[in-house]
């Protein structure tokens, strides 16, 4: 008699058992999908609100390349009154100026392509400093300005700001 009690006590079990292996699957697996679908809300969120800085950070990279260029930066700061020295100080000291401004965009930018900016102003900076120091004490700004474009029309083999602009505008295309 006794084995037939525990009979029907499986009897009973069992299945409660199996309800409740059901039961927590499906709150297992509800869960998982609530956790998944909370998480895709807070990403959304978040691009929501980082995306427009991720932007604004490609267009003013662009905007300092731009700006750093020597076919832009000599005609902008070009003053005939100065010397070949002191018209390299000022350049390279905008250079550097402009960098710092905007050293808080590469939050936002991929670290090659930040890679890619440092390396190209850095290349700027350097083209500038070894051309100044190749003319005579006595050249004026004109000379440095000539020489520089000169040099920049005919360098190859540099990063130049054309490919850093390019660069940013592939990652720009991949974000959005």
């Amino acid at each position: 008699m006794s084995d037939f009690n525990f009979y029907e006590l499986l009897k009973l079990i069992i299945p409660q058992i199996g309800i409740l292996v059901l039961v927590y699957m499906f709150l297992n697996h509800w869960l998982e999908r609530d956790n998944i679908s909370q998480a895709k809300k807070r990403k959304d969120e978040f691009n929501k609100l980082i995306l427009p800085n991720q932007i604004h950070a490609f267009e003013r990279m662009v905007l300092f390349m731009e700006r750093i260029a020597l076919s832009s930066i000599i005609p902008r700061l070009n003053q005939p009154d100065l010397t070949a020295q002191e018209f390299q100080f000022i350049l390279t000291q905008e250079i550097s100026n402009e960098y710092q401004h905007n050293l808080s965009q590469q939050l936002y930018i991929p670290n090659q392509t930040w890679s890619m900016i440092s390396l190209a102003k850095d290349q700027i900076i350097q083209e500038i400093i070894q051309t100044a120091q190749s003319l005579p004490s006595t050249a004026g700004s004109k000379d440095l300005a000539m020489k520089l474009l000169r040099e920049s029309a005919a360098s190859s083999g540099k990063l130049s700001t054309r490919s850093v602009i390019e660069a940013l505008k592939k990652d720009l295309y991949k974000l959005v």
